[in-house]
């Protein structure tokens, strides 16, 4: 991070004057004393001018300018109009929101306004508890669980966190978006394989080739109109109606959608060392994982060895249990997620999806897909995660967030144990879980150590390693000190931004 050290200085050259008539001594008989008196005087003054301005003076876009602020999102556009926001006065919530829009418009595989999603929120300067906004949960009931539909609510989440506590106008924050859909965007090779995969996602876009450029007219159509006047335009306005078929429960979908709001809650906190680590409450299966984590009683030193590496393995499986119900759904889920930080120290993990790839697979009249729903289908893996040191205020933390809780454990463990820093432990070569055993990374970029793997094997038999698994990427941003860090994940795609 980058500081202007520069200090306010006062020229005052001493010339030689013509006239000595009068002396300093004159005035309290010592001239020494005089001058000292008077530069303790205006040192005083000055200092305690610039704390006050510190303190009191609001920030001048020059001010900001010098400070760093981060977004890391699975597509470089959207992490760019993240810090594009931040730029303009806008906080971590404002960027945040506004990156996740834009993953809704360029990743309607993983993610979309037909979907659902948590945010999670954190004050580090003022050290407040962390809250959760809940918009997956509690969207599947009456007409909408009876149509198989999922309460699209996406958008009512990030309006409801923006309302909270953003501070840019809500249309500066969706305009990015509009102009992205209808303008147009490269497609990424992710989208243009998952769209390759089935010929009925052929129909959604078109045959598409990656570095393709898609526009989204629909779509564009109706994010102008929530930048204008809100999201009611989508949930209680001239958009509601162009969500659903034609259907005998139609009145009830509407009634419905216009009803719906997100969940807010605080999270939920474990204790890791010296760390304080949050997660949504339903999550409690980590606070097990986590137990265990600190029982391994593993140093910095030895942390990174093989053996040490086997122990972690053993802790994780044996403390996570999965029933096999959540396994198979969160390998069907898609996600996506967004993390940002700003100068204010405000920390936001906003991580949505979709249950399946494109979810219901239905274009709506508002130029998004529609999600399904049952209620083995809940989103219920999605986590976001913040940790911070709890006895040091400029100490280690961070914002991430996954679907899986191996992955959380091995991410913990690599940046606060290995002490790796962001991007090496992103790119670590991972583990997680599938319906019937564990995935192993064995690619190019990412191959867990042979005699690790081995050892996997013996813990869970139905091993996978396969080099085209499910992506689970993982976008973060830390902070050690005023140094940050941030990394978007190379299995997402993505880019991270930060100025």
């Amino acid at each position: 991070m980058h500081y202007n050290n520069s200090r306010p200085t006062e020229e005052c050259p001493l010339t030689k004057s013509r006239n000595y008539k009068h002396k300093l001594s004159m005035y309290c008989g010592d001239g020494l004393k005089f001058i000292i008196s008077c530069f303790t005087i205006l040192t005083i003054s000055i200092t305690t001018t610039l704390i006050l301005q510190i303190l009191y003076a609001e920030e001048t876009p020059q001010d900001k300018a010098i400070v760093h602020g981060a977004v890391a999102t699975d597509y470089a556009n959207c992490s760019q109009i993240g810090t594009k926001i931040l730029r303009k006065g806008g906080n971590a919530i404002d960027a945040a929101v506004a990156a996740t829009i834009c993953m809704t418009v360029v990743a309607p595989h993983k993610t979309g306004l037909g979907g659902g999603g948590y945010v999670m929120i954190y004050n580090h300067k003022e050290r407040t508890k962390p809250f959760i906004i809940d918009f997956a949960t509690n969207t599947i009931e009456g007409a909408f669980e009876q149509s198989g539909i999922r309460v699209p609510a996406v958008l009512k989440g990030l309006e409801y966190a923006h309302n909270l506590k953003g501070k840019l106008p809500w249309s500066e924050i969706v305009k990015p978006s509009v102009t992205l859909a209808k303008e147009g965007f490269v497609v990424s090779k992710e989208l243009a394989s998952d769209i390759s995969k089935h010929v009925s996602y052929e129909t959604l876009y078109g045959h598409l080739s990656a570095g393709d450029i898609l526009k989204l007219q629909d779509l564009s159509y109706m994010l102008s109109a929530v930048a204008q006047h809100s999201s009611e335009v989508l949930y209680n306005g001239t958009f509601s109606q162009k969500l659903f078929h034609e259907k005998d429960e139609f009145p009830e979908l509407l009634q419905q959608l216009s009803n719906y709001k997100p969940l807010l809650y605080p999270a939920r906190k474990s204790s890791f060392h010296k760390y304080a680590i949050y997660y949504p409450p339903h999550m409690i299966l980590l606070e097990s994982m986590i137990a265990s984590l600190e029982k391994l009683n593993i140093s910095t030193e030895n942390a990174s060895t093989i053996d040490a590496q086997i122990r972690l393995a053993e802790a994780l499986i044996h403390s996570t249990s999965i029933p096999l119900q959540l396994r198979q759904n969160a390998e069907e889920e898609r996600y996506t997620g967004v993390t940002a930080m700003d100068w204010e120290d405000l920390y936001v993990c906003i991580i949505t999806g979709l249950s399946s790839p494109f979810g219901f697979g239905y274009m709506s009249n508002t130029g998004f897909l529609l999600d399904k729903s049952d209620t083995n289908s809940s989103l219920s893996m999605l986590t976001p995660i913040i940790f911070h040191n709890n006895k040091a205020l400029c100490g280690l933390r961070g914002v991430f967030g996954t679907d899986d809780p191996l992955i959380i454990g091995q991410l913990i463990y690599s940046i606060i144990v290995r002490e790796l820093n962001v991007s090496e432990a992103i790119e670590y070569p991972r583990y997680y879980f599938l319906s019937d055993g564990l995935a192993v990374e064995s690619d190019q970029k990412h191959s867990v150590n042979i005699l690790l793997r081995n050892q996997l094997n013996l813990m869970v038999p139905a091993l996978h390693v396969d080099t085209d698994l499910i992506s689970k990427s993982v976008n973060a941003i830390i902070k050690r000190k005023d140094l940050m860090s941030s990394h978007s994940d190379s299995r997402g795609g993505g880019l991270s931004s930060r100025y």
